[in-house]
């Protein structure tokens, strides 16, 4: 590894953010000292997130259960996918890039399985998650020559089309909302493979369960490796994604928690 490398990447993680943050909330403490013990705190609590060994510490025990090959199950009625973010105005794939993964995911376990897929999302715009998904299926179908039904219509299992529910704003709303879907068709205790981004999985699991849905995980959108990395001094150095990782863990976490001080985990 060449010195020139080396000094910058130094350079890279020091100067941009949240390094340059860091340093910033260690030398205003040395000027300070009726806020010394906050700069200070403040300084060490950016560092402990934005390295990669923290971030991965936290997203591991969400990760890692859901990270394995999914198995067939005969008895699944239909794919239930999460919405995870748009981008509307986008000149192509306006999912966002985890919506994307989920969405594609989904369509391919449905396909595979001849399953209804139900895609679950709107957020608080005119323009929805779902307006953005079936927009993303007919751009696929139209340049790939490949055949996705979509269908307005209710579930007809065993029968590969694309459906939607453009009301949710939230994962229990998600599950809520898609209860109603089941209940259309006489389903009150529905089996589905769940297609949601494997942080966010568990709580998901917590939620549909609750509503009483039987629950085979499909996660995608992996954020760690199958293996741990071995330590180097890169792994402590401060970063936006080892930043964006730990909030999202934190986020997770919070929601967990909430989903236990309000009961709201299934009893069964």
């Amino acid at each position: 590894m060449s010195t020139i490398y080396v000094i910058s990447k130094l350079f890279t993680y020091l100067v941009l953010p949240p390094g340059i943050f860091i340093i910033f909330f260690l030398l205003a403490s040395f000027y300070t000292k009726k806020f010394r013990a906050i700069f200070i705190l403040v300084a060490l609590s950016f560092f402990a997130l934005s390295n990669s060994y923290v971030s991965e510490l936290l997203l591991r025990p969400l990760e890692k259960p859901f990270n394995q090959t999914l198995k067939k199950n005969n008895y699944v009625n239909a794919v239930v996918v999460l919405g995870g973010g748009k981008i509307e105005g986008s000149a192509n794939i306006p999912l966002g890039s985890a919506a994307y993964k989920r969405a594609l995911w989904g369509l391919m376990i449905a396909k595979s399985h001849n399953l209804p897929l139900l895609f679950s999302g709107a957020g608080i715009d005119k323009y929805t998650e779902a307006d953005a998904f079936l927009e993303s299926m007919k751009e696929i179908s139209k340049n790939l020559g490949v055949d996705i039904p979509i269908s307005s219509s209710t579930f007809e299992l065993n029968n590969f089309a694309l459906h939607v529910e453009d009301k949710s704003l939230d994962t229990y709303q998600n599950a809520k909302f898609s209860k109603e879907k089941f209940k259309q068709i006489g389903i009150d205790k529905p089996n589905i493979y769940l297609v949601t981004s494997a942080f966010h999985m568990k709580r998901s699991i917590a939620l549909y369960e609750y509503f009483g849905f039987k629950v085979v995980p499909a996660a995608t959108d992996f954020r760690l490796r199958t293996k741990e990395n071995k330590l180097t001094i890169w792994s402590f150095m401060p970063s936006l994604g080892a930043l964006n990782n730990s909030y999202t863990a934190l986020h997770e976490y919070a929601g967990l928690l909430s989903l236990h001080l309000r009961n709201l985990f299934s009893k069964e």
